[in-house]
């Protein structure tokens, strides 16, 4: 009856959100610090000049465009931000796509056409619904420069759609960015990094086994992961922390280990592209995934889902005994401790494959 009750709030609250999708742009001007932009106090729209970047992020806010141009004086910033994640792709497109077939992961070079505001087609066919790359503009003196990304939205035999998405890989925020908008003949890089890779697995015989498989892949240690989620408190990594972790370290691909089967997503839009068995690995399992790094703390205020409930209210519609943890975590949580958390259940659950055949 509890988990109903809180399935109930987080579910009128989740369908109040999304009909009034909200957008806001935040600013600072003359910043001479870049190394600093994400945890500086922004001014302009719902920042107010009381919260930074990072901090609208934990609110629920995401990134929808960055703007970033030289002034007399260091950079001025401007970022846009939606509470409605940019990159949704429905789960009709994405049910489409036939995850055990094998997925080519190489890297494919093109040119756009029939050009749009937010789309263009590729002569490549046969791709997978949420595939990403890059797009490339090289000027007259052959110079070139990453204006966008972009992901397939829809594929068949002769030519695929691919939709526009800021490029948010690898952000530096000490080099301005272009205006320039997307034109026919720029040029679109399939697979754009897919060879480098966040692999997270329940313990040390799948990490070696998936490496070993996949060679070519260059593997970032999930230890540096475990590094990041212990200084952002955030023992167990939601969808958005992955692939903001993915993203800020320029990898392409994730490769998550559930029981005996791999699932392999993009990391720019976090769908499910392919699945493989990773036969004769051992199933014990430890949280939040196999790492030597230990005691990764929480701390309730900085978890993404107190942004949008209130805990003080939970804990009043509640009205049970529960620990913030079992809370936060529902019935992944129960009685036990965080490292005796269910990791297949976690992240079959990330993964949207709890209620899926996949």
């Amino acid at each position: 009856m509890i988990n109903n009750k809180l399935l109930l709030l987080g579910a009128t609250l989740l369908v109040a959100n999304s009909l009034n999708a909200k957008t806001t742009i935040c600013y600072k001007k003359s910043w001479e610090t870049p190394s600093t932009i994400e945890t500086t106090k922004l001014d302009g729209g719902e920042c107010k000049g009381e919260k930074s970047l990072k901090e609208m992020k934990r609110a629920g806010w995401y990134i929808k465009d960055i703007e970033i141009k030289n002034a007399k004086k260091g950079l001025d910033y401007n970022y846009i931000l939606s509470d409605i994640n940019p990159v949704v792709i429905s789960k009709e497109l994405t049910s489409k796509n036939d995850i055990t077939t094998a997925l080519d992961m190489q890297t494919q070079t093109t040119k756009l056409y029939d050009v749009t505001s937010d789309h263009a087609k590729i002569n490549i066919g046969n791709l997978k619904v949420g595939q990403s790359g890059v797009i490339q503009h090289t000027y007259k003196d052959g110079h070139s420069l990453i204006i966008s990304s972009a992901y397939v939205e829809s594929s068949n035999s002769n030519y695929s759609t691919v939709k526009f998405i800021p490029f948010l890989d690898l952000k530096q925020n000490a080099i301005p960015t272009s205006n320039r908008v997307v034109a026919n003949n720029d040029t679109f890089i399939l697979n754009f990094m897919y060879d480098q890779s966040l692999l997270i697995t329940p313990n040390i015989d799948a990490f070696r086994a998936t490496r070993k498989q996949f060679t070519v892949n260059n593997f970032v240690h999930s230890d540096i992961f475990g590094a990041y989620l212990k200084s952002e408190y955030r023992p167990l990594p939601t969808q958005k922390i992955i692939q903001e972790f993915a993203l800020s370290q320029n990898m392409g691909t994730i490769f998550i280990v559930i029981k005996s089967n791999l699932y392999i997503l993009d990391s720019r839009t976090f769908t499910l592209l392919n699945k493989q068995t990773i036969p004769n690995i051992s199933s014990k399992t430890q949280m939040p995934f196999y790492t030597r790094i230990e005691k990764i703390e929480s701390n309730i205020f900085t978890s993404d889902i107190w942004s949008w409930l209130d805990f003080s209210a939970i804990t009043k519609f509640l009205n049970d005994d529960r620990t913030e943890d079992e809370v936060l975590y529902g019935d992944l949580a129960t009685k036990k401790s965080k490292d005796q958390m269910d990791y297949n259940s976690y992240y079959a659950n990330v993964l949207g494959l709890n209620n899926d055949k996949k």
